[in-house]
C-alpha cells in the first residue's frame, strides 16, 4: 500500500482570527442611509437651505477630525464615516434659519472637545452631536427662531426669517397644538430640520433594526416611558390621548430616541442597563418638558443619562454562572454589617471649667477661673451689643428712605399696569396660579384687579403683574422679575411690545385671531409673557367676588 503524504499549510498571524464584514464604516453607512429620508423631507419642507446647512455641518466635522489627527500625528479615520454621521445629526437638530457659522462652531466642539480629547471614536462619554447642539443653545436667538413648514427661507437668509411658534412651544404652555395626526407625522409644522418628519425617522429606525445596527430596546423604553407618563399626567383640555400623541410626535423625541439614545459608545452594553437608560431618558424628558424653561428636553435628558452609563452598566451586571440568586446583595449586606460593627461611639468629654489644683483654699481656684471666663464672655457680649446697636441705628436711619423708595416703585407699577387707578389695595381673594391679587380704585370706584403670576421663559422663571379691568380687558402688563438674556429676550419686555396686550380679552394666541406678534429672536420670552397675561385673564374671569367678606385692607 502506497504511503500517503499529508501536507498542512500553517498560517501564522495575529488576532483577530475570525473576521466579519460588519465594520465601523458599514454601520455608519447604514445610519446615513436611515437618515436620508428625514433629510429629504426637511429639504422638501424647508427648501434647499436645509441641504446647504447640512453640507456645511458635515464638511466642518470631517475637516476638524482630519485636522486634529494631522496635528496630533494620529492615524486619520475620516473614512469610517463617523464624522459624517455627527455632522448630519448636528445639522438635523438645528433650525433651518441657523447661520452657517453655527454648525461649524458646533462641529468643532463635537469633534475636537467631546470626541477627540477623550481618545476618539469609542471613548467619548457624551453624544458629540447632542453636545454640539447644547453648546449652540447658549445662543438664545439662534435656537428659539423657528420657521413654519413650506416657508423655505433663502440660501443667505438666517435669523431674519419670520419666526413662528412650534408645536413644542404650544405644548409648553399647557395646550395641544392645532394639528392633525397626519400633519404631526409628516412634519407639516415648524421645528428642527430633522426632528419634524417623524414618519421618515421611524422608517429609518425600522431600517436600522432590520439591519441589526441597533436593538429596539432603548427606543421602545424611551418612547414607552414618555407615552405612559404623558397619558397618566396630561395637560390641556383635549384629552389624555391627544396630549400623549402630541408629546410623542412633536419636538426631537423620535430622532433622539432612535438615532441619539442608541449610540453604541454612550449607552450601556447590558440589556438591563439599556432598559434603565431608556426609561431614565423618558422620565427626564417629561420632567424637563413639564417644568423646565426650555420647551423640549430631549437633548438634556440624553446627555444627563450619558453621564450615568457607567453606573447603569455596573448595577446591571449579569449574575455569574454558579452564583445563587441575590448573592451579590447578600455580600453587600455582609460588608455593610462589618462596617457598622467597626463603628464605636466615644462619648465626648465636656468640661466647662477646670478644677483648681492643690494648695489653695476650697473654692478659691474655681472662683479665679470663673472670673477669667466671665471677663471673656463680657468682652464678647460687649462687642455683640455694639454691633447690634450699630445695625439698629443704620436701619432706623435708612428705613424711611427704603419705605419711600418702595412706595414710589409701587406707584410706578400701578401707573404701568392700571393707569386709570389711583390706589391699589389688598383683597381676600385667592386663586390657583396667582401669587397675589390686588384691587385698583379711583374716585369712581373699582377699576379692576392686578394679578401677579409666573411663567417659564427661555432663561428661567418670569414674574409679571397684569392689570385687568371689570370688563375683562387688559389694562397693562409689567415684568417685575426675569432671567432672560439682555438684548435678546428683553426685546419682549419693552413697553412698546407690552402695549400690544392692552385692550385684549379672552385667550390671547401667538397666531391667528386675537393674537400678538412675537418679538423677533425672543419667541420663548414672548410666549411666556402671553402665558402670564392669559393666566391673569382666566383668574379674573373666574374670580368669585360674590358675598361679603370681613377683612382689613391697606393701601399698597
Amino acid at each position: 500500500m502506497a504511503q500517503m503524504k499529508y501536507f498542512y499549510e500553517l498560517t501564522i498571524s495575529s488576532s483577530p482570527h475570525a473576521h466579519t464584514p460588519i465594520t465601523t464604516q458599514t454601520i455608519m453607512r447604514d445610519v446615513l442611509i436611515a437618515l436620508a429620508p428625514a433629510l429629504l423631507g426637511s429639504i422638501y419642507f424647508f427648501g434647499f437651505r436645509a441641504l446647504t446647512v447640512t453640507l456645511v455641518s458635515v464638511c466642518a466635522c470631517v475637516f476638524f477630525e482630519w485636522a486634529y489627527c494631522k496635528l496630533t500625528h494620529k492615524h486619520c479615520k475620516i473614512y469610517d464615516l463617523s464624522a459624517c454621521v455627527t455632522g448630519l445629526l448636528l445639522a438635523m437638530s438645528l433650525p433651518v434659519t441657523a447661520p452657517y457659522w453655527a454648525p461649524v462652531l458646533g462641529g468643532l466642539f463635537a469633534i475636537v472637545i467631546v470626541k477627540q480629547f477623550y481618545g476618539g471614536l469609542g471613548r467619548n462619554f457624551l453624544n458629540p452631536a447632542l453636545a454640539g447642539r447644547t453648546l449652540l443653545c447658549t445662543f438664545p436667538g439662534l435656537m428659539t427662531s423657528w420657521v413654519d413648514a413650506f416657508q423655505r427661507p433663502g440660501l443667505i437668509q438666517g435669523l431674519d426669517a419670520a419666526s413662528s411658534a412650534t408645536p413644542m412651544a404650544v405644548l409648553h404652555t399647557g395646550a395641544v397644538p392645532d394639528l392633525t395626526l397626519g400633519q404631526m407625522l409628516l412634519g407639516q409644522h415648524g421645528g428642527a430640520m430633522g426632528g419634524v418628519p417623524v414618519l421618515m425617522l421611524l422608517l429609518g429606525g425600522l431600517y436600522l433594526v432590520s439591519r441589526r445596527v441597533i436593538t429596539p430596546r432603548i427606543p421602545l423604553a424611551y418612547l414607552g416611558t414618555v407615552a405612559l407618563l404623558t397619558l397618566l399626567f396630561p395637560r390641556g383640555d383635549e384629552g389624555a390621548l391627544a396630549w400623549m400623541t402630541a408629546q410623542l410626535c412633536c419636538g426631537g423625541l423620535v430622532m433622539g430616541a432612535v438615532f441619539m439614545a442608541s449610540d453604541y459608545t454612550t449607552t450601556p452594553v447590558t440589556p438591563l442597563g439599556q432598559t434603565i437608560f431608556g426609561v431614565g431618558c423618558g422620565v427626564l424628558t417629561v420632567l424637563l418638558r413639564y417644568f423646565g424653561s426650555y420647551p423640549d428636553g430631549v437633548g438634556w435628558a440624553i446627555l444627563t443619562m450619558n453621564c450615568c452609563v457607567w453606573l447603569m452598566d455596573r448595577a446591571a451586571i449579569p449574575r455569574r454562572f454558579g452564583m445563587g440568586r441575590f448573592a451579590l446583595v447578600r455580600s453587600w449586606g455582609q460588608q455593610l454589617k462589618e462596617s457598622l460593627a467597626a463603628i464605636h461611639f466615644v462619648p465626648p468629654k465636656l468640661k466647662f471649667l477646670a478644677r483648681a489644683g492643690d494648695g489653695t483654699m476650697p473654692g478659691e481656684g474655681y472662683l479665679d477661673e470663673l472670673k477669667g471666663k466671665v471677663r471673656q464672655w463680657a468682652a464678647l457680649g460687649g462687642v455683640l451689643l455694639a454691633v447690634c446697636l450699630m445695625i439698629f441705628g443704620v436701619h432706623r436711619a435708612t428705613d424711611y428712605a427704603a419705605v419711600r423708595a418702595e412706595t414710589e416703585a409701587q406707584e410706578a407699577l400701578l401707573d404701568q399696569v392700571m393707569p386709570q387707578a389711583t390706589m391699589r389695595t389688598e383683597t381676600p381673594y385667592y386663586a390657583s396660579g396667582a401669587l397675589s391679587i390686588t384691587a385698583g380704585y379711583n374716585d369712581s370706584g373699582l377699576v379692576g384687579y392686578c394679578v401677579e403670576v409666573q411663567a417659564h421663559g427661555f432663561g428661567g422663571l418670569m414674574t409679571a403683574v397684569v392689570g385687568v379691568n371689570t370688563n375683562g380687558e387688559v389694562t397693562g402688563v409689567a415684568i417685575t422679575s426675569h432671567q432672560e438674556t439682555e438684548g435678546v429676550g428683553t426685546d419682549a419686555m419693552t413697553q412698546e411690545y407690552l402695549d400690544q396686550y392692552v385692550g385684549k380679552s379672552g385667550t390671547i394666541r401667538t397666531a391667528g385671531d386675537n393674537s400678538v406678534d412675537a418679538a423677533s429672536g425672543a419667541t420663548a420670552t414672548s410666549e411666556a409673557v402671553t402665558s402670564c397675561v392669559n393666566q391673569a385673564l382666566a383668574i379674573v374671569a373666574n374670580l368669585d367676588t360674590e358675598g361679603s367678606v370681613d377683612y382689613v385692607d391697606g393701601e399698597v
